[in-house]
């Protein structure tokens, strides 16, 4: 899946992105990492067709049906249970599917009846993620899902989240949290500058910008 060459200007005529190019591989997290407002959900927003993409120099991406997108926000109402929630989300892949508590992550099996209202912050992003997860789709993209998470709950979400690209999966997603990302099958693309100023590992970011943390390393790149 590739971008080439997208220049693309908002509606107050700020450019946004300028010429930018990236590949995004199959069966690896590819993580977009940039600062608030360089751009990382509204490329999101394209490369999930919730902007318009047709025309566009985005080669390789599979149509909207066929796409999983996790973005900020938990969509369902306070007295909705977590397996009625994660139920609906599966039936729009397999209407005639009987999913059932016993086919959730242990982190979820005690909650599974509790209420929507009920839940920390954490655990409605967790659910959310879950009946994603459970989604039979060829591209996954994650919004800042550790965004605002306590380290327990962000380790189960960076854990399901890697479980997806071990199976071959795509997954794209963008995150300020350096803390809980794998250290291997990562693909990192930093946005900076108005296109991608880096793609790479984590060990090659670091040797590139001569550093031994990956946050070091990143402030380096996008400096």
């Amino acid at each position: 899946m590739r971008i080439q060459d997208f220049s693309y200007q908002l509606p107050d005529g700020r450019v946004l992105f300028d010429h930018l190019t990236a590949d995004f591989e199959p069966g690896k997290v590819n993580i977009l990492l940039g600062v608030n407002g360089v751009g990382k959900t509204t490329l999101l927003d394209f490369i999930a067709g919730v902007s318009e993409r047709q025309d566009l120099p985005f080669e390789g991406f599979p149509e909207m049906s066929r796409i999983a997108y996790q973005m900020q926000g938990a969509p369902f109402t306070g007295s909705a249970k977590v397996i009625d929630a994660i139920r609906m989300m599966v039936n729009l892949d397999r209407p005639a599917a009987n999913f059932e508590v016993s086919q959730l992550p242990e982190s979820l099996k005690d909650i599974a009846n509790s209420h929507f209202r009920d839940l920390s912050g954490g655990q409605r992003r967790l659910v959310i993620l879950e009946g994603i997860c459970q989604l039979q789709r060829d591209l996954y993209l994650f919004d800042e899902p550790e965004s605002g998470l306590d380290v327990k709950i962000a380790v189960q979400m960076m854990t399901r989240i890697k479980a997806l690209a071990a199976k071959g999966k795509t997954v794209i997603m963008t995150t300020h949290q350096f803390r809980n990302l794998p250290e291997d099958n990562v693909h990192l693309l930093v946005l900076a500058g108005k296109c991608i100023a880096f793609t790479g590992t984590p060990a090659e970011l670091m040797a590139e910008t001569n550093t031994q943390s990956l946050e070091d390393a990143y402030l380096k790149t996008d400096s």
